[in-house]
């Protein structure tokens, strides 16, 4: 009887250190088990693909609340401070956890900052790559322009120039970059070893690149107008124009005037743009006015948020779909 409670026992304890991506709502997990602490659901999925069982991974920001807003709880803040490893975005995403994680950094909970391992971008549509970054796939003269010019920056875009692009998840071939020293960081801060793990997941991003990369050129024109300016990454490396943005910010805390709106609604007409892309921070109100004057559908993406999805791939190919179909 003993040896049959000590084994029943024993398999509670370790189903109690599985590992899962949860949110500081749920139940908190036994002390013995390591915990990798992740500011938003996408990168969140990021992180549970490449350490699986090997450790715990809770997500701060409820899955589909703006990042750009969100306030931290008590419980949040003790999650963050009592974690092995807290990986965040950086450049100022996650604006209202900033004190929080400045308090964990000066705890010395180890912290990784993806934005400090991969190649950013500034506002307008030059992105900060080093000379022998190739989008073109094995293509030395491919061309994803889709004919499309450059539009005259905007005094609100000409504002952001020098303002640093947070949307870094947007693009696989970025998240690709930091999967090597965030395996390293993981490895120093719980003594974990993902680089089997690593390897197998940027050859899937490598893999994800190219099939979007193929989705996008085979558009007529790839001409975008987004709710804010998030799209920078993937238009970047997809060939896209992002001709102008409802909410002329990388936050979507910021809002458009009407003289913003009215810029949009001409770019839309000039550009002959097919659809306007929203999504968090964009009112609905103002998405369907732009929609019913210009004729063109206001399609709402889930740029900042899983969605019911369950991991990157997943979430960046109803993206494409999205963009795709609008676009088509």
């Amino acid at each position: 009887m003993k040896r049959i409670l000590f084994s029943l026992c024993s398999t509670l304890v370790f189903i109690g250190c599985s590992s899962a991506t949860t949110s500081t709502t749920e139940t908190s997990v036994p002390a013995e088990s390591q915990t990798v602490v992740v500011t938003y659901s996408v990168l969140g999925a990021i992180v549970s693909e490449l350490v699986g069982e090997m450790a715990e991974v809770k997500v701060i920001i409820p899955d589909g609340q703006d990042p750009h807003d969100f306030e931290p709880s008590a419980k949040d803040i003790e999650a963050m401070n009592s974690a092995d490893l807290i990986v965040s975005n950086g450049l100022g995403l996650e604006e209202g956890l900033d004190d929080a994680l400045i308090a964990a950094d000066q705890r010395g909970t180890p912290h990784f900052v993806v934005s400090d391992h991969v190649t950013t971008r500034t506002g307008g549509s030059h992105s900060h790559e080093s000379e022998d970054a190739d989008h073109s796939h094995g293509s030395e003269d491919a061309d994803h322009s889709h004919g499309s010019e450059e539009p005259e920056e905007s005094d609100h875009a000409a504002e952001e120039e020098s303002a640093i692009d947070p949307h870094l998840w947007l693009s696989p071939h970025t998240m690709s970059e930091m999967l090597d020293d965030l395996g390293e960081a993981l490895e120093s801060a719980l003594g974990i070893d993902v680089s089997a793990a690593a390897t197998s997941m940027s050859a899937s991003l490598d893999a994800l690149d190219v099939a979007i990369s193929t989705r996008i050129t085979g558009l007529d024109s790839c001409t975008l107008v987004t709710g804010h300016d998030e799209l920078g990454y993937f238009a970047d490396r997809y060939g896209c124009t992002v001709v102008g943005t409802v909410i002329p910010s990388f936050s979507t805390t910021a809002e458009a005037s009407a003289g913003e709106l009215a810029e949009i609604g001409a770019l839309v007409r000039e550009y002959k743009v097919k659809a306007i892309f929203t999504g968090l921070g964009t009112a609905d109100d103002v998405a369907d006015r732009l929609s019913e004057e210009l004729g063109v559908p206001a399609i709402e993406l889930a740029t900042h948020y899983l969605d019911g999805v369950s991991n990157y791939e997943a979430f960046m190919n109803r993206l494409v779909d999205q963009i795709v179909e609008g676009l088509s």
